[in-house]
């Protein structure tokens, strides 16, 4: 019997711990699913049991908070956007530490009022000690009092916890008169056999659910379950001196059974945990080598940056670790997080302070432009004119916000000049009539080519085409555009029965557009308009790019979203296409330029 008592008490002490404590790992969850996953616990466990959960919880929510803060940034910044407009106003850090308040005000309120009710079951307990001193001294044993003696125990039993410097002392002094009760009284035989068939019969109960836990596949809940019927079986009284061991040995044999099962469970747990320490020690690694990187560009900055926000990713569906490693492992892994993206911040705001730079280079030339532009030294102004919009296209981007209504403005100014001087030139009336029967002639010139089936002679011929071309001069405003799109579509007509790839093809008319512009002073402007044009349209569509790509990256995968994905990476892949021949577009301008 001391065997088993021994047994089942630091059993009773292992299931006490064991329920105290609520272990979670919040080192996976996002923000949001932080404090939600907090609010549960609350609802659902008193505050006492989650004291080690809190310990790190405040440190590890800033942390995460921080994370998506620079995530949800690099996105806004994306496109060009200062990080002076960006508000990050979701409202889950103020509900988390509403939460963080809650639960240290219903900790001190629970606690105190622990300890009045550990105070108050002290008494009770104590009151019960002296009635049972009180039973062992009547004379005679009766019915009515081993009634009394049975009605103490359950009230024992119902009784709360006491202090704990009390426990100990005061559950000695009970059992001591538990047995003085048994062994030094004397009481009818037929009332103990009795008692000991009720202690036997519920003993026998007990080790039937013993039995059935162990079958459960639950072995967690069956572990904590069997701490219980532990705690249940030490309350029960002593049976008959030839059937207590083998009770024992049955309900011994159950709990061993689920003790082995919960030890696998565990050891398979911890190998679990153990891989998953060294997934996320390679992903520290990784994210401390980009955290060391250096870059130079806002593109790179933004790919890497998808980079570790995938990192994140990964680390959040790497597993829990051993719970001694939780801490340590992602502080390394923060700081990492962390390095890298104060160092973005660092490089953002040199990145900004020189498109502010370059903003007031651009004001500045159109401060020129517009005063040149009333001018009527036509050729002294045009030169003026054009080396303004060199130097434009030598300065590098301005803030997205003031981009576009700068060049605007620098545009405005620049063809209001070139308006004038084209009216002013209207008067060459001759000349222009000219030149639009030159042009009439190359047309018919072009309509006569016959194509000689090699593809190189072929396209050179026909840029010889767009040279002659470009090379007559003005012809009437009234008649150019016309005869500019005759021209052009002669041309397309002959590069689209080349045997070219449409993006060679497309390509080959570009050239043909920029070729066929008229000669004069001002073709170098339209060409540089043109060049802007281009250049805003690339900047545009690498900001959808890099938006699409950002997408995929908060899509979680599932059924579901693997048509939208998929529509998302066609859209990406068809606009790269898109990119590319943009580019050689502007190569082909340069090169005239």
């Amino acid at each position: 019997m001391e065997q088993e008592n021994n047994t089942t008490e630091r059993v009773v002490e292992e299931a006490i711990s064991s329920e105290e404590a609520v272990a979670v790992d919040f080192t996976s969850l996002s923000c949001e699913e932080m404090a939600g996953k907090l609010k549960e616990l609350m609802d659902k466990y008193p505050v006492g049991a989650l004291k080690e959960v809190m310990e790190d919880l405040p440190e590890l929510f800033e942390s995460q908070y921080k994370a998506e803060y620079e995530a949800a940034l690099a996105v806004f910044t994306a496109d060009g956007d200062s990080a002076d407009g960006f508000v990050y106003g979701d409202g889950v850090r103020e509900r988390f530490h509403t939460l963080c308040k809650a639960y240290r005000e219903k900790r001190v309120a629970e606690s105190r009022q622990a300890e009045a009710e550990r105070e108050e079951n002290l008494k009770i307990k104590l009151g019960i000690i002296e009635e049972l001193k009180a039973l062992v001294q009547k004379e005679e044993i009766k019915g009515g009092t081993f009634r009394e003696f049975r009605a103490l125990q359950e009230k024992w039993r119902a009784t709360g916890m006491v202090p704990q410097g009390e426990a100990n002392g005061l559950w000695e002094t009970y059992h001591l008169h538990v047995e003085n009760f048994y062994n030094y009284v004397k009481i009818d035989k037929e009332l103990r056999d009795l008692d000991w068939k009720r202690n036997l019969d519920d003993k026998t109960a007990l080790c039937e659910e013993a039995e059935r836990l162990a079958e459960s596949n639950d072995v967690a809940g069956a572990f904590k379950q069997l701490q219980l019927l532990h705690g249940r079986w030490k309350e029960i009284g002593p049976v008959a001196k030839e059937q207590s061991e083998a009770i024992w040995d049955r309900f011994r044999a159950a709990s061993g059974c689920i003790h082995e099962k919960y030890r696998r469970f565990f050891e398979s747990l911890k190998e679990e945990q153990e891989t998953s320490l060294r997934a996320k020690e390679e992903l520290c690694v990784r994210a401390e080598a980009m955290a060391a990187e250096e870059h130079e560009k806002m593109s790179q900055w933004q790919a890497a940056t998808q980079k570790v926000l995938d990192l994140q990713q990964e680390w959040r569906h790497a597993g829990t670790v051993p719970l001694k490693e939780r801490g340590k492992i992602y502080r390394r892994f923060r700081a990492a997080c962390d390095t890298f993206f104060e160092r973005k911040r660092k490089f953002y705001m040199e990145w900004e302070a020189e498109l502010e730079r370059n903003l007031a280079l651009k004001v500045a030339l159109c401060e020129r432009v517009e005063e040149l532009k009333e001018s009527t030294d036509w050729k002294a102004t045009t030169d003026k004119m054009i080396a303004c919009q060199k130097e434009w296209k030598k300065i590098g981007p301005a803030p997205r916000k003031h981009s576009n209504k700068v060049w605007a403005r620098f545009r405005a100014a620049c063809d209001a000049f070139f308006e004038r001087k084209n009216e002013h030139l209207k008067g060459r009336s001759a000349e222009q009539e000219q030149n639009l029967e030159l042009k009439k002639a190359l047309i018919e010139e072009v309509k006569a080519f016959v194509l000689s089936g090699n593809n190189e002679e072929d396209i050179e011929k026909l840029k010889e085409f767009q040279g002659r071309w470009g090379q007559i001069g003005f012809v009437p405003i009234k008649e150019k555009e016309a005869v500019q799109e005759e021209f052009r579509q002669v041309m397309n007509c002959w590069f689209d029965r080349l045997s070219l790839d449409e993006f060679d093809r497309d390509l080959e008319r570009f050239r043909a557009k920029i070729s066929s512009l008229d000669g004069g002073e001002n073709r170098e402007y339209k060409i540089v308009n043109e060049r802007e044009k281009l250049v805003g349209k690339i900047r545009q569509l690498e900001t959808d790019v890099h938006t699409w790509e950002n997408n995929i990256g908060f899509i979680s995968k599932s059924n579901k979203s693997e048509g939208l994905i998929r529509e998302l990476n066609a859209k990406i892949e068809k606009t790269r296409q898109r990119l590319a021949l943009l580019q050689e577009k502007l190569k082909a301008l340069d090169e005239i330029i």
